[in-house]
């Protein structure tokens, strides 16, 4: 008989012999014939098809159950307390012991919202974030360890004029991710961006939380609403453990929201910044100039021997300290760990800082003389100029332009910090894919301003191009990550030029 299709279909008619019944190769050769197969045959054929089904269906339901018990006994031990009934502890622990999460937290934090039981982490943390191999392992699961985000910042407010929180306290900024070096995503997941984080806890019914986030964290336009919002939005969703991924379907949508607001307040309390100046001798005073090592000295007494991060305006008053540490577990119920600030984020003089006390409407600051019209970079009107200026600027649009006209950009600061910029075309942002844009349905985003004057978006003063833009043609201008990955071989800094 020929191997080939055709070949084998053109003896089925034609084979004469008895085909006995185990002959399975003759059998699927006489059911394309006009044969008529022996009857024994086709019951002996149709039991075995019985036998078969009835084994496949046996070992799907075994599957089931297994599956079935295995969720059921993670989710026995996945407890907020982290503990089992005894009797089955002592049973089945040993079985469980590397899904049973951790929930050890620093001495003093207490965290009060409960685990998610869906993804469960090992007893034992993944290593410290901020201590891992780069470029990270497929290994390691950034749903119990905040990666690439490692290292978290605890931000604090000195909101003095007009003053915001009691006269003896300083009040909570934020939580941010940073990424080990300086840089930091933002504005990572637009589905789980919200529009109110008050109207989701108050829908949710988290009234303790929300009181005490009135409590300790405040804007300083008195929108305290909008500074949640714009913190969840921009760094909360950055956080790799309080990815949706990590939480499942059936968990409550505003759970990782919670947690994270929850984790943050807890955090600030212990805290106390005033408390650690005053006990150096630091108080708020209309008329004491302060060095900056005393200061950074005066804190190390809370933020164990570790330097911190000053934040002053540009006349140089203190108004800001950020607090870092790299985490051990999930950054929601992990233990924080302080540490030194990753990059130099000071935006403080070397001497001369002024730390003022809170003034309150009922009260009259102290006289001043008019202030000069400000020359702050990226202030008012002017144009971003590329490098010196001689290579080109930023045309309305927000590409990079070597002829022709620069467009006038208008700069302010933003509500929440940093910078905003506007062209003729709309407001200036930086796309999901990293490029510069300018126009109508564009939101704005906060960039930043850094030590030589630079626009910093991410933290990165950096922007790349695939090309340098020259007579005519336009060049579009991409940030410092994306540049990165996208191997972009010019790279160029923006400044301000005012008008």
């Amino acid at each position: 008989m020929s191997s080939g299709y055709h070949d084998e279909k053109a003896t089925f008619g034609v084979a004469e012999e008895e085909v006995p019944s185990t002959d399975y190769a003759r059998y699927y050769t006489d059911k394309y014939s006009t044969r008529t197969l022996p009857s024994t045959f086709i019951l002996d054929e149709r039991r075995r098809r019985h036998l078969r089904a009835s084994r496949i269906l046996m070992l799907v339901v075994t599957a089931v159950i297994a599956a079935t018990l295995y969720v059921g006994f993670t989710g026995i031990f996945n407890t907020a307390k982290g503990e089992a009934p005894s009797l089955l502890r002592s049973v089945f622990g040993p079985l469980f012991r590397d899904h049973m999460p951790t929930q050890k937290a620093s001495p003093g934090i207490h965290f009060s919202n409960g685990v998610s039981t869906y993804h469960a982490c090992p007893r034992t943390p993944e290593p410290v974030s901020c201590h891992l191999p780069v470029p990270l392992p497929d290994t390691v699961d950034t749903c119990c360890v905040n990666a690439p985000g490692g290292q978290l910042l605890l931000a604090q407010f000195w909101d003095f004029a007009p003053a915001v929180g009691p006269a003896d306290k300083w009040t909570l900024h934020g939580l941010w991710p940073d990424n080990c070096d300086g840089s930091y995503e933002q504005f990572c997941d637009y589905n789980r961006v919200v529009n109110s984080v008050e109207t989701v806890f108050q829908t949710a019914g988290a009234t303790e939380l929300l009181t005490s986030m009135r409590d300790t964290w405040k804007s300083n336009s008195g929108n305290d609403d909008g500074l949640w919002t714009h913190e969840w939005n921009k760094h909360g969703t950055c956080i790799s453990t309080l990815a949706s991924t990590c939480y499942g379907p059936e968990e409550n949508a505003t759970a990782p929201m919670m947690e994270y607001f929850s984790r943050a307040v807890d955090l600030h309390t212990t805290l106390d910044t005033f408390v650690a100046l005053a006990d150096a001798g630091i108080l708020p005073s209309w008329d004491g100039r302060l060095n900056k090592t005393d200061i950074l000295e005066a804190i190390r007494s809370t933020s164990d021997g570790h330097n911190v991060t000053l934040g002053c305006t540009h006349s140089g008053v203190l108004s800001e300290v950020w607090y870092h540490f790299n985490v051990k577990g999930r950054a929601q119920d992990g233990e924080y760990i302080f540490t030194e600030p990753d990059g130099i984020k000071d935006s403080c003089p070397e001497t001369g800082i002024k730390y003022f006390p809170k003034v309150y409407r009922h009260k009259k600051p102290v006289a001043s003389p008019p202030s000069a019209p400000s020359t702050d970079p990226f202030s008012g009107k002017g144009y971003v100029i590329i490098n010196d200026g001689s290579q080109g600027c930023l045309i309305s649009g927000g590409e990079w332009y070597s002829s022709g006209t620069c467009a006038t950009i208008r700069g302010s600061v933003s509500e929440f910090g940093g910078v905003e910029l506007h062209s003729s075309r709309g407001p200036c942002s930086v796309s999901k894919k990293g490029r510069f844009v300018c126009g109508r349905g564009v939101t704005p985003t906060q960039f930043t301003v850094g030590e030589q004057d630079e626009l910093l978006y991410g933290g990165v003063g950096t922007w790349g191009a695939y090309q340098r833009a020259t007579g005519w043609l336009k060049e579009g201008l991409w940030s410092g990550k994306w540049a990165e990955q996208l191997q972009l071989p010019v790279e160029v800094k923006l400044f301000w030029r005012a008008l």
